[in-house]
């Protein structure tokens, strides 16, 4: 089993490179930078700068589109949608979200220059993380509320399935926004690997399609991806660790084994309630019972200096995550 870590909200090259230092020694071997828009409109070079860094101390580097066009996971804005209004996802309603569609060509030309900035830093894969549709606020709005609605989407369903995209959602558009996902990601995955990337996707831990790819399967039999794996945050979703964490580490590992991918699992080192510590162990646990190959912790210092995700005790947690993966080695 192989440990690794998010890393973010430090772009110093000299105290990034301290703090690789003492994750090194603890046994961490993979680092996952997170890598958002405004890293590559003005942290470029300095990026590259830190993905060398951490390669020459030996660590597997992933490169993290953190909060790209609203639909990657992750506390980073998109500039892309505050200039380019128009590719935005439209909702049923006729409002504009603050989510790219996943059919802008526009967007997908940006995300491949992004790509290539990737490869010229020598990351060794892309983490594309939790890719969904638009989230309506409160959820519970799904389906009553739901993206895309916009002419390229109206255009592409009505050449597909012969009729007007309806305001309603029915199975059509259940099936198309599933169908837009799987597109856009073939064409992201097979671009990356063309240039030598890996390709590690982590899904919402929910098959469901209120986040519009609504079974794993589909993304994970693509033949560019590598690895597959989910992020069962217990604590985020407000459920009982187990059978949360069970339930998703065998859905992740017999997809692997079915389609020849490689694995992760990420435990959730934010917002951890106080007194709830002790509860990562026993995540790591189940997922280490699963056969899990790799595990990861969101994030450095247990997200401590993100105020609004911080643990409550976030030096007791971020000495919990120590421990495992010290004890661990």
């Amino acid at each position: 089993m192989k440990f690794g870590v998010s890393y973010f909200g430090n772009r110093m090259p000299w105290y990034v490179q301290k703090d690789l230092e003492m994750l090194k020694k603890v046994g961490f071997e993979i680092i996952v930078h997170t890598y958002s828009e405004n890293d590559f409109k003005f942290y470029e070079k300095t990026m590259k700068k830190i993905a060398q860094m951490s390669k020459e101390m030996g660590f597997e580097t992933w490169a993290d589109p953190w909060g790209w066009g609203g639909i990657f996971g992750g506390e980073a804005f998109s500039g892309f949608l505050q200039n380019n209004m128009s590719e935005a996802q439209i909702g049923n309603d006729g409002r504009q979200k603050g989510s790219v569609c996943l059919r802008s060509e526009r967007f997908k030309e940006y995300m491949k220059q992004w790509i290539d900035s990737v490869k010229e830093a020598r990351f060794d894969a892309i983490f594309w993380d939790e890719p969904h549709f638009h989230i309506p606020t409160p959820v519970t709005d799904f389906p009553e509320k739901w993206t895309c609605r916009c002419e390229r989407c109206r255009s592409s369903f009505k050449e597909r399935y012969g009729y007007e995209m309806p305001v309603e959602y029915n199975d059509d558009i259940s099936d198309f926004r599933n169908d837009s996902a799987i597109e856009f990601f073939k064409q992201m995955t097979e671009y990356a690997k063309q240039k030598g990337l890996k390709n590690i996707v982590c899904f919402l831990p929910f098959e469901t399609d209120l986040f519009g790819i609504r079974d794993f399967e589909s993304i994970a039999k693509l033949s560019s991806v590598d690895d597959i794996g989910t992020d069962p945050y217990w604590f985020a979703f407000g459920l009982p660790m187990n059978p949360f964490v069970e339930n998703a580490s065998k859905t992740i590992k017999k997809l692997s084994q079915e389609y020849n991918k490689t694995n992760h699992m990420w435990l959730q080192g934010f917002k951890v309630p106080h007194d709830r510590e002790q509860e990562l162990i026993e995540g790591f646990k189940t997922m280490k019972d699963h056969q899990i190959e790799k595990v990861f912790f969101w994030g450095v210092y247990a997200c401590e200096h993100i105020s609004s995700i911080s643990p409550d005790n976030p030096k007791r947690t971020w000495e919990i995550i120590l421990k495992i993966v010290e004890s661990s080695r």
